[in-house]
């Protein structure tokens, strides 16, 4: 049975309220001072839901603009952050902004849900443990991008001001209990209060118990490379409890009623045809890898418009075309509109007229998210999957990680790879596509096509996560740094002309803490700068996180 339900007209309301860009500021002022006496706090509970997931605001700047381009899932030719490296303090910080503070924060809404909830005679129970997962949830994205961050006083301006920031490795140790707590302390005999108030499972508990320790299993391998002893600990924990083990138990937000004009439609989506219609395209490097393999998923991850910029909106949308996919090239990577040393009408094979200039149907040449999947706005938002279960512990096994029936490497991956490809039935616009291209025989041929060698194991796995995750840029982004896969050129490495304002010349590993945090929470920010060796300029976005140390691979 599938675990997913409709926007309920409530949440619709709430999210058309959360529209407007986020508000700067210290990440503990709460600005609104809700009536509580008449608050309903499971509205609360379904906008965290909703922005934990990212919202235009960030997934535009922090997962497009940067991590996208920066892991050469996309690029573009019209944003320079990710593909020079380059620092904005404003998308640098955008997740930040976004769920610490503002109208949307969704921090401040989940502390303030669980504080009213510990000891509601109605929602006490399991509803109370539902909202400590999706905090955990929430605190995991925001550890990975930032590094160090406010955790333990974070959200509650009632009792801090100035918030402390935790070290990485304690939110690890804050965020595992707490997600073994929340699972154990389910009953799933129990009936959930929230229902349709619920945006990711209804108020099912034993789907809820799954996704807890799915994210476990998620975070437990971040540590894989930094303490292994504890990843191995807390898989082995994790698979015990129950993971998340079908396509059917899938974890992700349906967008069946999503408008591009809210934060209701898919994020991704939104940017790739309404936003910024005809400003992202499949780069080079992502294309390539695809082809390389005769990869069956190519139609449906992308997609050659006639005009790309022509927006969900209006009239002429084009879905584009679904053929010849053997002659596609991504875009290359490095190179902008400007004339000058980075000019994209230099780039080999780009379309140019007779005088050298770009040609200006140059978009049409190569393509964009296709339209009937990752950029159709009432598509849904994958959470946690049973293929990214399956990739993770195969990356354990081959790590020599023990754990309850353990499988073996090889069993892992191609369940992992068949999911993947499987999963892709869910886009009910795209059934066609799917029927002809990810048929079973298909996906039989392409994994015998690329049978799995225990030799080159890691690159695999990894890179079949890296596919499995496109449009999941913050977890794509953090696989990537952990595993050092798929093997990643910077887009320096060939002596290209350092960018103007250019952070580091090798591709970004973290995000940087909004500026104004350097005088909002100055001591504590300091502190934190210290500890992580900081030295407060651009090129802290090649200061690694804690995890993130050199991988065993390379």
């Amino acid at each position: 049975m599938k675990k997913y339900l409709l926007y309920t007209i409530a949440a619709v309301t709430l999210m058309g309220m959360t529209t407007s860009c986020s508000d700067f500021g210290d990440v503990n002022v709460d600005p609104e001072h809700p009536n509580e006496g008449n608050m309903d706090y499971s509205l609360l509970f379904g906008n965290a839901q909703v922005q934990a997931l990212g919202s235009d605001w960030d997934v535009w700047r922090n997962a497009l603009i940067y991590s996208g381009c920066m892991i050469q899932h996309v690029t573009s030719a019209e944003w320079s952050q990710g593909v020079f490296y380059t620092y904005n303090d404003g998308y640098s910080a955008a997740y930040w902004d976004a769920l610490y503070s503002g109208d949307r924060a969704g921090v401040r809404d989940i502390q303030d849900v669980i504080r009213h909830w510990e000891n509601d005679e109605n929602y006490g129970g399991n509803d109370y443990q539902f909202a400590r997962i999706v905090r955990a949830y929430i605190f995991h994205r925001m550890t990975d991008l930032y590094g160090d961050i406010p955790y333990s006083q974070a959200g509650q301006p009632w009792a801090y001001s100035y918030p402390e920031y935790d070290a990485q490795q304690d939110v690890y140790d804050g965020l595992l209990n707490e997600l073994n707590e929340a699972q154990l302390a389910i009953d799933e005999s129990a009936t959930s209060k929230l229902g349709s108030a619920d945006l990711y499972f209804g108020g099912d508990a034993t789907m809820w118990k799954k996704f807890a320790n799915s994210l476990m299993l998620r975070v437990a391998m971040r540590m894989s490379e930094v303490d292994r002893e504890k990843a191995q600990t807390w898989v082995n924990t994790a698979v015990k409890n129950g993971i998340i083990m079908s396509n059917d138990e899938n974890a992700y937000l349906l967008r069946s009623d999503g408008l591009v004009t809210k934060d209701s439609s898919e994020p991704y989506a939104k940017i790739f045809v309404e936003s910024d219609a005809g400003k992202f395209f499949l780069s080079e490097t992502f294309v390539n890898m695809l082809k390389s393999t005769n990869d069956p998923r190519l139609p449906l991850i992308g997609t050659r418009v006639a005009d790309p910029t022509k927006t969900y909106s209006s009239e002429g949308y084009d879905l584009g075309s679904s053929t010849d996919y053997a002659s596609w090239n991504g875009l290359p990577i490095g190179y902008e509109l400007a004339e000058g040393p980075y000019a994209l009408s230099d780039a080999p094979g780009v379309p140019t007229n007779p005088d050298g200039t770009l040609a200006a149907d140059w978009k049409s040449h190569y393509p964009v998210p296709n339209r009937l999947t990752y950029s159709n706005p009432v598509s849904p938002t994958f959470i946690v999957t049973y293929a990214e279960n399956m990739l993770l512990l195969a990356d354990a096994v081959q790590r020599g990680m023990t754990f309850e029936g353990a499988q073996s490497a090889q069993y892992y991956y191609e369940e992992g790879v068949r999911a993947a490809m499987k999963q892709f039935s869910i886009y009910s616009s795209a059934s066609d596509l799917y029927n002809t291209y990810l048929n079973d025989a298909a996906i039989d041929a392409y994994l015998a096509a690329n049978p799995y060698d225990a030799s080159k194991g890691l690159k695999q796995i990894n890179e079949q996560y890296y596919i499995a995750t496109f449009c999941d840029e913050y977890e794509s982004f953090a696989n990537w740094r952990r595993t050092g896969y798929p093997e990643l050129k910077s887009v320096y490495a060939d002596g290209k002309t350092a960018y103007p304002n250019r952070a580091t010349a090798e591709i970004p590993v973290r995000f940087l803490y909004p500026v104004t945090e350097q005088t909002a929470n100055a001591d504590n920010y300091n502190a934190a700068a210290e500890r992580q060796k900081f030295s407060k300029s651009n090129a802290d976005m090649g200061v690694p996180v804690w995890w993130d140390v050199e991988p065993v691979n390379k």
